[in-house]
């Protein structure tokens, strides 16, 4: 087993709440700042020290490889794992299972974090405490169409996937809830609890169900609360308000001529 944590970025999915857009384009390539989402995802990544990114793809797949390529112009080694189906996060990330040795962080293809450097605070807890999965949480006020933690100190307790209200009651702490932001280090004993995860009621394998088996069975899996925000880019609300909020201290003169640096680069590959 190897030592190098590597990345996993899963972007597969169908996009249908942001048709029309994503009826054409996957969700991954809508553009934040001149920036297709997925590129602020790989950021991420680079900002936690990962060099290696597999990127598990599906439908539309070809605009996705076309942009990020072998991952060169963005600082990255990048590779591609097919989802022949679109079964849900858990069963894209098994996907991997045959290619990734050791730990590895996934981070959703239409995830929004910042500042993106806060991805080393998870990674340093998972080297340092070795558990079999480091989740990274945020506050929320309506759990609705989150999965949700209840944390002990670092340690989860008990995990659920969108839960109905009266489910979700048992998880709230001081009037808040812990919302799974999609982003997590796992280790490799993580597969066979998703090869034993039940599909749920739309015939997709949750992640968040396979860590539920994993904290049953007495494995370690702890959660880190965000300091900074993390917002879906995969809602029109919310890339809309990341549009408004990052736009105002934006330097144009500044992004252009980072984003004609790279056109160019590409250009004479």
């Amino acid at each position: 087993m190897t030592d190098e944590i590597v990345g996993l970025v899963p972007a597969a999915g169908g996009g249908t709440r942001l048709y029309p857009f994503s009826k054409a384009v996957p969700k991954e390539m809508y553009p934040i700042l001149g920036k297709a989402a997925i590129e602020h995802c790989i950021e991420n990544l680079r900002a936690g020290g990962i060099r290696k990114v597999f990127v598990v793809v599906g439908y539309q797949k070809g605009v996705l490889m076309d942009y990020l390529g072998d991952g060169s112009p963005f600082g990255v080694d990048a590779a591609y794992i097919y989802q022949p189906q679109r079964k849900g996060l858990g069963h894209a990330i098994l996907q991997a299972r045959s290619w990734i040795p050791g730990p590895f962080v996934v981070l959703l293809g239409d995830s929004f974090i910042e500042p993106k450097g806060e991805i080393n605070d998870l990674l340093a807890l998972h080297r340092k405490e070795q558990p079999l999965a480091t989740v990274l949480l945020f506050g929320v006020d309506d759990p609705a169409g989150y999965g949700i933690a209840r944390l002990d100190q670092r340690e989860i307790r008990e995990l659920i996937e969108k839960p109905a209200p009266a489910e979700a009651k048992r998880f709230q702490a001081e009037g808040r809830y812990l919302a799974i932001t999609g982003v997590y280090v796992l280790d490799p004993r993580i597969f066979p609890y998703l090869e034993r995860t039940q599909p749920g009621a739309k015939g997709e394998v949750q992640i968040t169900d396979a860590l539920q088996l994993a904290v049953q069975a007495g494995e370690k899996v702890l959660g880190l609360v965000l300091k900074g925000r993390y917002l879906d880019i995969g809602k029109w609300r919310t890339v809309l308000q990341i549009e408004k909020e990052l736009a105002e201290g934006m330097d144009v003169d500044l992004v252009a001529q980072e984003r004609e640096a790279l056109m160019r680069s590409m250009h004479q590959e």
